[in-house]
């Protein structure tokens, strides 16, 4: 009986171990898929789970606070958010699919996961979803809001209180008083920033960095798409943001045009220019926030940042360059790698990142999707 227990004991512990690895799921915009990986931080390396259908244009994606689903919005006719369930071993189960009002650039919930929030950049609206028991997501809107030119990004803050927008076609950050029982928001008095500096600036994504302390300023990174930038803004305990400073994020060994870059007519493909554009796509912080990364999609390069722990203040270290026209990534909770993906490129690459000067060193590449263009980490 004894060797049986034991026996169990280490199935029990065997199976804990696998369920506990970290997933990868990167969204393939070409080819309507979306694939999966282990990301084994022992050794350093991803191995693929598999590949699961969405719908042509599949694009941004999310996981549910409590990792059990992921969202992924498919960009294509019908417009549509498609809801997986995460099983233990990584497939993707497809749940459901709910139209949504547009198509929408961005996906994120709330911190509670009962709402789904989208941005819309064709649409100019920002759509607040209920997400039902069973993690399907709600179709008639709990709120619509219309934003003004090109929505870009959306997100609730740490305490769930405040919700705010990227407004690419206006330059501006939009903030709303979010109510976490109704899913509805106000606008705060004033109910945007002006993130301008010379003209189309273009804010995209954005993250928030850790908090320190319960209490004061907070410190947002706002990753400026066409001015080779990123703005630092705080948050007050009101959740009203104040733009203090702009840091550059573009190397300046590249020769690349700023200000009026290209036309708004979609964030998707780059047009024909006499001169390359500054062309920025996405941003993240490591979790102890001591190191920042963007990503330019012209030059396919990834820059590091670090992040002055008594202000926030970034200095910029150094730019790599990696897949071609990298359009997402994302770094595990142990701050330790970072995954990033080229939609002009089949594979995807897998960092180290450096503790102690937040350096990338190239751990290896994985091949991937056609059109890789979004990656979310589903973590224990």
């Amino acid at each position: 009986m004894k060797k049986m227990l034991t026996a169990a004991a280490l199935l029990a512990l065997t199976a804990g171990c696998a369920q506990a690895q970290s997933r990868v799921y990167v969204s393939n915009d070409v080819s309507g898929t979306v694939t999966g990986y282990r990301l084994d931080t022992s050794r350093g390396t991803l191995e693929p789970i598999g590949t699961f259908p969405a719908g042509k244009k599949a694009m941004s994606s999310v996981v549910s606070p409590d990792h059990k689903m992921l969202y992924v919005s498919v960009r294509s006719q019908p417009y549509r958010v498609v809801a997986y369930h995460i099983e233990a071993d990584g497939q993707l189960q497809k749940r459901s699919e709910t139209p949504l009002p547009q198509s929408m650039a961005y996906l994120s919930t709330d911190r509670s996961g009962r709402f789904l929030l989208s941005a819309s950049f064709g649409g100019d609206l920002v759509s607040i979803n209920a997400i039902d028991g069973q993690g399907n997501v709600v179709e008639k809107p709990v709120q619509v809001v219309h934003t003004g030119k090109r929505a870009h990004a959306v997100q609730v803050d740490a305490q769930n209180r405040f919700l705010y927008v990227t407004q690419l076609g206006t330059d501006q950050l939009l903030q709303f008083r979010f109510d976490a029982g109704s899913g509805r928001v106000t606008p705060l008095d004033p109910p945007f920033i002006n993130i301008q500096h010379e003209a189309a600036t273009g804010p995209r994504h954005f993250v928030f960095a850790p908090a320190r302390d319960g209490h004061g300023q907070r410190n947002m990174y706002i990753l400026n798409e066409m001015a080779g930038n990123i703005t630092r803004v705080t948050l007050d305990d009101q959740g009203r943001a104040t733009a203090h400073e702009d840091v550059s994020s573009v190397s300046p060994d590249e020769d690349m045009q700023r200000g009026e870059a290209r036309p708004l007519t979609g964030d998707d493909d780059l047009p024909p220019s006499a001169k390359p554009r500054i062309w920025q796509a996405d941003i993240h912080i490591t979790p102890d926030g001591r190191y920042l990364y963007a990503t330019e999609r012209t030059s396919s390069t990834l820059t590091s940042f670090r992040v002055d722990p008594t202000d926030g203040h970034l200095t910029r270290l150094a730019s790599i360059k990696t897949e071609a026209q990298p359009r997402g990534f994302a770094i595990d909770n142990s701050g330790r790698f970072l995954i990033e993906s080229g939609q002009k490129s089949d594979h995807i690459s897998l960092y180290r990142i450096n503790p102690a000067d937040g350096a990338l060193t190239l751990a290896g590449r994985y091949p991937g999707g056609d059109g890789a263009n979004w990656v979310t980490l589903v973590e224990p």
